[in-house]
């Protein structure tokens, strides 16, 4: 969509209370100004999902304490919003119980949500309600990962290919994003000896030299097409033999935002995100957008 025409739907960020999410919120609402949308934000009270000593006390003033607090959390986040852009429409929504099954039912242009940066404490602490919701979203997830990101930041956005409707996908939404916020695009293509050489054979068969020119060729071709719906935007291209993980890995510390590309929904979706993107989700240094 273009920054012309004022988009439908909401831009939905789940609220917490923590730094991070105010911080998505901000970046949201900066986000939305650019591309003519309005900020719903959305806390979830834990209804009955007591724990510890909680389960000792009087739950019905303990859902009321929740309540309150949630309202609070939207209230301050609200403020982030409007500081960020004043001149951005908000609503705040309370679910009960988890955002999952709100982003699950409703429509958005895209859901965002905080995190921290890369570390070993996030790494094992990644909520699970956040796999879920990056997981059974129907539109696209933005996992805000850099504290300092707004949504004019000027680092690359960093998209995989690999020839799959969902890595086109993703690099639609990259190409979007990219204009939106006028930063660049690197589209890279991985690929290692196994793919190439086959079973059975060995290297001293392949000419890399070549193999590597014809994968640059075909990167090159692939997106052109794509890339005229954007032309604005820098694009570069990069095609490595490597892993799809770690190179996206190594790429995340100097991106402001990777992008990937994730199955369709379906009976198995819920089970698979994907062995890159649910490593990416973990471990990049940036932002992780998960396009469907």
């Amino acid at each position: 969509m273009s920054n012309s025409t004022a988009r439908t739907l909401p831009i939905v960020v789940g609220i917490d209370g923590s730094a991070e999410a105010e911080a998505a919120a901000r970046w949201a609402g900066t986000y939305a100004d650019k591309v003519h949308a309005t900020v719903r934000l959305v806390h979830a009270v834990p209804v009955g999902d007591w724990y510890g000593s909680a389960a000792f006390v009087d739950g019905g003033a303990l859902e009321r304490d929740l309540r309150a607090m949630g309202r609070k959390h939207l209230v301050r986040a609200e403020g982030e919003v409007h500081a960020a852009a004043p001149g951005v429409s908000v609503d705040t929504v309370s679910v009960d119980g988890t955002i999952v099954s709100y982003v699950a039912d409703v429509g958005a242009d895209m859901v965002v949500l905080g995190s921290r940066k890369s570390s070993a404490i996030r790494d094992l602490t990644l909520g699970s309600n956040t796999l879920r919701v990056m997981t059974h979203a129907k539109c696209p997830v933005l996992l805000l990962r850099n504290e300092n990101d707004k949504a004019d930041v000027v680092r690359p956005i960093v998209v995989g290919i690999d020839g799959s409707e969902q890595s086109d996908r993703a690099l639609g939404a990259a190409l979007e994003m990219a204009d939106n916020l006028g930063a660049p695009v690197i589209a890279v293509n991985y690929w290692g000896f196994a793919a190439q050489a086959g079973i059975g054979m060995s290297a001293g068969y392949i000419d890399w030299q070549a193999v590597q020119e014809d994968e640059k060729r075909w990167l090159e071709t692939h997106v052109e097409k794509m890339h005229e719906k954007y032309p604005a935007v820098q694009l570069t291209t990069v095609s490595a033999q490597s892993s799809p993980t770690r190179g996206l890995r190594a790429l995340s510390a100097s991106a402001s935002m990777l992008v990937v590309g994730c199955r369709g929904r379906g009976a198995l979706r819920g089970a698979i995100l994907g062995s890159v993107s649910q490593n990416l989700v973990h471990h990049a240094e940036c932002s992780v957008l998960i396009v469907r």
